[in-house]
């Protein structure tokens, strides 16, 4: 153990060289919880860090120290992306890409604490909504700029973590001190600058620069105060942002209206096109932005600022249980991402994470903007077409083109065939006189003409598909049409949860699309989207096949 000095009222403690088991060149511990942490280190005679004791660590005597080896990042240094052999996200299966303590010479403070960035992400004790526990310093597969010595990234108002959730890149390292902690040193920064408010609280708000995104439906241009050169307003909770709005005649927009404000009319995935621009929005920053300052960051519809600078409030209610860390907590869904986050999190339809926070939380990158009018949503959830008798039997008719109603083998009642790698999954489908679906086919059918963002709507629903509501380990592939409510309205079922589905893209050899049985609540949009290579094979990666109309 290595001991560090009493600063900034923190006592003076001594903290792990490495991460636990705390032996060198020996991989430490994953898949762990909150519980199992705290119980180990107590076993071994020692006590889970505070996050404000890890903070201390890994920021240096000086503080300064971001990355823990220094304040700026330096690639290849720790066990981090994009230094990994294999890119994992959330999307895919759990991967050992750990390494072994101290592996890595370079990847240690100036007082000799190792692996702090990286490698795996450790628990640490902390009052942060509750929940009593938090993750700190990023795994093998963090985005770089998150995997930092702040904590920001696990306490971005879309985490969600539960404390006794086994998470697969999780460990830690303990702590000792002469006395014990106590509770104040446990809620040490826990409001983590919560109360700070922007500028624009008493900025007055401009109620006319709004643009119609859809026929009766306007959307302000900015986020709240609505005005250009103006910092938005946030740290104010669901219900705050909601009055503000009620108070100028006004509401918080949908889901729904707030990506069609996004993706203008061409459902376009960043407000400015098809494709990621760097800069183009404040994101990958390390500040914040005023209004207006990107130009680029703008819709066709002319909305501005809706990926990146802060997150944006909306009306919608997420319904997931397993995502609420608290007796009573209500989630709403946000948009947009902030200015410190990486490009998949700013995007006008999410792919990854779940986007929702409690409504009765403030953050410091959590904001708002304003809508007005009705929109007609009785029409914009019909089907592609009514007419299946051009598409050959257990088929869709998906306007022009046809997809099979089940998972491969396309059997009602039979569980859907897993362990298909890219190749075979064009191979089974060939044997049957189709094909493999084109990406664009397979979101045409899932997300259907009015883009929404689960196969059946535009709203999560728990229990719904083939999905791990419990937000734990151990779901079954499920029985294809077992879960009749996760279909499309072509009758489509399946494409959210139970098994990845291969497709055919244009730029890469294939894609998995839809999302497993092991995704949580919340995940599995019409928009879940995998890389892997043709060789990748897995027990829930399956396909579905494609057709042309008959004559």
């Amino acid at each position: 153990m290595i001991q560090i000095p009493s600063s900034d009222g923190i006592p003076e403690f001594w903290i792990d060289i490495y991460e636990y088991p705390n032996i060198a060149m020996e991989k430490p511990r994953s898949a762990t919880n909150l519980f199992d942490a705290m119980d180990a280190c107590q076993a071994a005679g020692k006590r889970l860090c505070t996050a404000a004791e890890w903070r201390r660590a890994c920021l240096g005597p000086e503080g300064k120290n971001r990355f823990g080896y220094g304040p700026t990042m330096r690639n290849g240094r720790c066990n981090q992306s994009p230094q990994q052999s294999v890119s994992q996200t959330s999307l895919m299966n759990e991967t050992d890409e750990v390494a072994p303590s101290g592996s890595f010479s370079d990847c240690h403070t100036p007082e000799g604490v190792f692996d702090m960035i990286g490698n795996v992400e450790e628990w640490t004790l902390d009052s942060w909504r509750g929940v009593g526990g938090m993750l700190e310093g990023g795994a093998t597969y963090t985005y770089d700029a998150y995997a930092d010595c702040s904590g920001n990234y696990s306490r971005q108002p879309d985490y969600r973590l539960l404390a006794d959730q086994n998470v697969f890149s999780a460990g830690f390292r303990c702590c000792q001190s002469e006395k014990p902690i106590t509770d104040a040193l446990v809620n040490l920064d826990a409001q983590h600058r919560l109360e700070q408010r922007s500028g624009s609280r008493n900025k007055q708000y401009n109620p006319k620069d709004e643009v119609e995104i859809l026929s009766g439906v306007w959307m302000d241009r900015f986020e709240y105060p609505n005005r250009r050169g103006v910092s938005p307003l946030t740290a104010v909770n669901w219900q705050e942002a909601s009055s503000l709005c009620q108070k100028h005649g006004k509401r918080l927009c949908s889901v729904y209206e707030w990506e069609q404000g996004c993706s203008g009319p061409e459902g376009n995935p960043f407000p400015y096109g098809a494709r990621y621009v760097k800069a183009a929005c404040a994101m990958e920053r390390t500040n914040a932005s005023v209004s207006g300052e990107h130009w680029a960051c703008m819709s066709t519809n002319g909305v501005r600022d809706t990926v990146g600078s802060v997150w944006e409030w909306t009306a919608t209610p997420m319904q997931a249980k397993a995502l609420t860390v608290r007796p009573g907590e209500t989630l709403r869904e946000i948009r947009g991402g902030a200015w410190g986050l990486e490009p998949i999190k700013g995007t006008c339809r999410p792919s990854d994470g779940y986007p929702a926070a409690p409504e009765d939380m403030r953050y410091p990158d959590l904001g708002f903007r304003c809508c007005r009018g009705k929109a007609d949503i009785d029409n914009m959830f019909q089907p592609w077409s009514k007419e299946q008798t051009n598409c050959p039997e257990r088929m869709a008719n998906i306007g022009s083109f046809c997809m099979d109603l089940y998972e491969y083998p396309n059997l009602p009642q039979s569980v859907p065939v897993g362990n298909l790698d890219y190749i075979e999954a064009r191979q089974v489908c060939e044997a049957v006189g189709k094909r493999i679906c084109t990406e664009a086919e397979w979101v045409m059918a899932c997300s259907g003409p009015s883009w929404r963002g689960y196969p059946y709507g535009n709203h999560y629903a728990s229990e719904r598909c083939a999905i791990r509501d419990d937000g734990r380990l151990g779901a079954r592939i499920a029985v294809s049409g077992s879960h009749p409510s996760c279909a499309t309205p072509e009758g489509v079922f399946d494409m959210s949860g139970n098994l990845w589905e291969w497709v055919e893209t244009l730029t890469e050899e294939g894609a998995l699309r839809g999302g497993g049985r092991h995704l949580s609540a919340g995940m599995g949009r019409c928009r879940s989207r995998a890389l892997a290579t043709e060789e990748f094979s897995s027990a829930e990666a399956g396909v579905r096949c494609c057709a042309e109309l008959q004559e």
